[in-house]
């Protein structure tokens, strides 16, 4: 397979968009997204819903017997959880949209029945007649031995154990606190057109607290394993040099992720399958570009929901090279996934899912063109 980061940038060409829709299903019993919103689906649709209420209701019995007890209300819950968020894919799918990131949070608070709905979403995702781009919100970063099955069970094709294959995303988020450790057993994976994301500068208000800090050469002790992994004065004095000024703590990890994209062989063309999120919702000067160049991907959520305006991160867009025109993964979920709301868009009626998200997509295309102009960039799409 191609590198993640250029076939993403192909499918991108193809959907005539950057948008990248999340597939969050948010559940709050006591807010928009309750369960009569998600039984109501389930009961509103036949075929597929029966099929689904069928296979959910096989999985109550067998649960039955290792101490679990779902009732009646569980299994029409769940299968109209399902159907709703088949619903946005297709209707994604009706406006052009090639590229979706489910968070697997929102999969697992649903405890037993998560990895069942999870593999259904991405088998409808690879059952699409076209190139799809999907991409995991797990934000998992452990040591490598922990690692690895991440890799072997998420972006990953082939079998997890025998007969079970992995569940296929084409990349996944991870958080590389942890150090390369994260990275490395993914090699075999990125190697054959799979990607990570790594999570660097987020959207969240907090983040600012170790993100934004000035970092200086270590001068801790370390152990001869250790070692090869400080941050020296000579790595210090080159990021200075690229920087011009002193570098904040994501920017070492941006620079941390080039060096291990660049020095493993991954960068095909100059283009890295090693992204990094950098959330829309604080302002960006270049540094991003200086360190990464343009042959790398930026994630960039906060837009939608958590109004991210695209003036905040202008200084993302590829103005040369293989990426020309490309401004990244422009993330949004819950302004498409709950368009019918009235704060979203919507005229408060969940069954015009379909049709809100299609409006939601459109006005999305709508803004993305207008900020392409004000950033002095001609449209790629």
């Amino acid at each position: 397979m191609e590198n993640a980061g250029a076939r993403l940038w192909n499918i991108q060409k193809q959907q005539r968009t950057g948008l990248c829709v999340g597939l969050d299903p948010h559940y709050d019993p006591e807010g928009d997204w309750d369960m009569d919103l998600y039984r109501s689906f389930g009961s509103s649709r036949k075929g597929r819903a029966e099929d689904l209420r069928s296979a959910f209701e096989m999985l109550r019995a067998t649960l039955r017997h290792f101490g679990t007890m779902w009732d009646g209300q569980t299994v029409e819950f769940l299968t109209g959880l399902t159907i709703y968020i088949l619903t946005v894919i297709e209707a994604a799918r009706d406006a052009g949209i090639q590229v979706f990131k489910p968070q697997a949070a929102f999969y697992e608070q649903f405890k037993e029945a998560s990895p069942i709905i999870l593999g259904l979403v991405s088998q409808h995702l690879r059952d699409q007649n076209v190139d799809i781009f999907a991409a995991l919100d797990a934000k998992r970063g452990d040591i490598d031995t922990t690692q690895f099955p991440y890799y072997t069970v998420y972006p990953n094709d082939g079998e997890t154990m025998p007969g079970v294959k992995g569940y296929g995303f084409d990349a996944m988020t991870v958080t590389t606190w942890m150090g390369e450790d994260v990275l490395s057993p993914g090699l075999p994976f990125f190697k054959v057109g799979k990607g990570a994301i790594v999570v660097t500068r987020t959207s969240n208000p907090s983040g600012t607290t170790l993100q934004d800090l000035l970092v200086s050469p270590s001068d801790v002790s370390l152990t001869e394993k250790q070692e090869p992994f400080r941050y020296t004065v000579a790595r210090h004095q080159e990021l200075i040099s690229i920087l011009g000024r002193m570098p904040r703590a994501y920017e070492v990890m941006l620079y941390l992720t080039t060096l291990f994209s660049r020095d493993n062989g991954l960068d095909v063309d100059g283009v890295s399958p090693i992204f990094s999120v950098m959330g829309a919702t604080v302002p960006m000067d270049g540094g991003f570009r200086r360190i990464r160049g343009n042959g790398a991907i930026p994630l960039i959520p906060g837009f939608g929901a958590q109004k991210g305006p695209f003036k905040n991160v202008q200084s993302l867009i590829v103005r040369e090279g293989p990426l020309t025109g490309m401004w990244g993964m422009l993330s949004s979920s819950r302004e498409n996934m709950f368009a019918w709301l009235p704060k979203y868009g919507g005229k408060g009626d969940p069954m015009l899912l379909a049709d809100e998200v299609r409006r939601s997509i459109d006005n999305f295309r709508k803004d993305e063109r207008d900020a392409y102009a004000v950033a002095g960039v001609d449209y790629p799409f």
